[in-house]
C-alpha cells in the first residue's frame, strides 16, 4: 500500500515539475496527452501504464523520469526520509542484465544506472 501511495506521490510531484519546465498547465497537458481533464486527474490518482506513457510523451520525458528522477533520498528537493527505506519487490531485466532492488532508493539508483548506460529513450 505504501508503494502505491509513493508512486502516486512521485507522479504528481514530477508532473508538476515537468509542467513548470514545459511552461504548461494541467489543461494543456490533458489536451496534448489526448485525455479529458477529468480523466487526467483520475489517471494521476490511479495511473495505468497507458496513462503514464501518454503523460510522459506529452511532457517529453520518459516514463521512468515521470515515476522517479531523484537523488540522495530526495524528491523534488524534499527529503524522502522514512519512505526511502520502504521495502519493495522488483525484478528488472534490461538487455540481459538483472536487477532486484529491495527499497525505493535502490530502485531509484537502478533507474539512474540504466539511464546512464542507455541514455534517454522515448519508447
Amino acid at each position: 500500500m505504501w508503494r502505491q501511495k509513493l508512486t502516486k506521490l512521485f507522479i504528481m510531484l514530477n508532473v508538476d515539475k515537468f509542467l513548470k519546465q514545459n511552461g504548461m498547465n494541467k489543461s494543456q497537458l490533458a489536451k496534448k496527452a489526448g485525455l479529458k481533464q477529468a480523466n487526467l486527474y483520475a489517471g494521476l490518482r490511479n495511473p495505468t501504464l497507458q496513462t503514464i506513457k501518454k503523460i510522459s510523451l506529452a511532457l517529453n520525458v520518459t516514463p521512468a523520469e515521470l515515476l522517479a528522477e531523484q537523488d540522495n533520498n530526495t524528491l523534488n528537493g524534499k527529503r524522502l526520509g522514512k519512505y526511502s527505506k520502504v521495502k519493495l519487490n522488483a525484478i528488472i531485466l534490461c538487455n540481459g542484465e538483472h536487477y532486484e532492488p529491495s527499497t525505493l532508493q535502490e530502485l531509484i539508483n537502478v533507474c539512474k544506472t540504466l539511464k546512464e548506460k542507455f541514455g534517454e529513450t522515448k519508447d
